[in-house]
């Protein structure tokens, strides 16, 4: 038995994809592009964060504090909805206030703040390729 034998004029048998105009093809290439640089240059900046969380006895400069806590902001406007704004307001505003108080924070405060990285990569459902630890 064939399936799909006869298709009408007005219906135009699939070939996988819902995108129909060449022009919307390449939109979304440039959308898994920027996609991609998304993800590079998040994975960059949570690096130099993660790097900061587990460093013990540095003292950062303070245009790499104020640099890392831009770059929180940044993010923070980045979220997808509003719901997420309100959920992760407090996540932010932490990591923020534990990058000033380096190198003096606890052992237990590094482990909240490894967790709180975590959530931002969940969050924004880049993949953590890693297993981050707090020490």
């Amino acid at each position: 038995m064939i399936k799909n034998s006869v298709v009408s004029d007005n219906q135009e048998q699939g070939n996988g994809t819902a995108i129909r105009s060449l022009q919307d093809r390449y939109l979304v290439a440039e959308e898994q592009l920027l996609g991609q640089l998304f993800v590079g240059c998040f994975n960059n900046k949570m690096a130099v964060l993660v790097f900061l969380i587990q460093v013990q006895g540095h003292k950062p400069e303070n245009s790499v504090i104020f640099g890392m806590n831009y770059y929180l902001d940044d993010l923070f406007h980045q979220l997808p909805d509003s719901s997420k704004q309100e959920r992760c307001r407090r996540v932010f505003l932490w990591l923020k206030r534990f990058l000033e108080k380096l190198p003096n924070v606890r052992l237990d405060q590094r482990r909240s703040a490894v967790h709180f990285v975590q959530e931002l990569y969940g969050v924004f459902g880049v993949h953590l390729n890693s297993s981050l630890r707090g020490r």
